[in-house]
């Protein structure tokens, strides 16, 4: 038979020594992203000149990513790059590269496609037709890549592949935990 009051006390010990040490991500009820030093690598820029959009003497100059949720505007218009998102919380993940280059003195268009593979197998690719209006100097351009709510990410390290006008000019990874 088990004796509830002697095995009591270290119970208790056992469980406050977990929720201190973060030992045990089950008894943790924050959505916050844990401590833990990434193992992500750095995005990397394969082309900083960018010869493929045709006119424009752009650099990329950064790959980075966010997160969004269905309802989320805010993280579009004022994102929190990082490389580690929770699967409880994300909905989609936002590829996002930043160009700089003279002002072109007219519009230009292009299409930037993200190839995005889990466990080296294509998970999704997206095309995203966007712009660069005639007095810009730098620009941002960034596609969500998505699943149907929250909670369905999952976790795992995922590659994505940016491609400008079929041109592969960045790679970078991101992990869902």
């Amino acid at each position: 038979m088990f004796d509830w009051k002697g095995s009591r006390k270290p119970l208790l010990l056992g469980l406050l020594l977990l929720s201190i040490t973060g030992c045990s991500s089950s008894l943790r009820t924050s959505s916050s992203e844990p401590k833990i030093a990434s193992s992500v690598p750095e995005p990397s820029i394969l082309h900083d000149k960018v010869a493929v959009i045709p006119s424009l003497d752009a650099r990329l100059t950064k790959l980075a990513f966010f997160s969004s949720s269905a309802s989320d505007i805010a993280p579009l218009q004022n994102p929190t790059y990082k490389n580690r998102f929770e699967h409880a919380a994300t909905t989609q993940v936002h590829p996002e590269i930043h160009l700089e280059y003279p002002p072109p003195g007219k519009k230009i268009y292009f299409t930037m496609t993200v190839h995005v593979r889990e466990n080296k197998k294509t998970f999704r690719i997206v095309d995203y037709d966007t712009r660069i209006e005639p007095n810009w100097t730098s620009s941002s351009h960034s596609v969500g890549i998505g699943v149907f709510g929250p909670g369905n990410w999952r976790p795992g390290s995922y590659e994505a592949d940016v491609y400008i006008n079929g041109e592969k000019v960045a790679m970078g990874s991101f992990e869902v935990f």
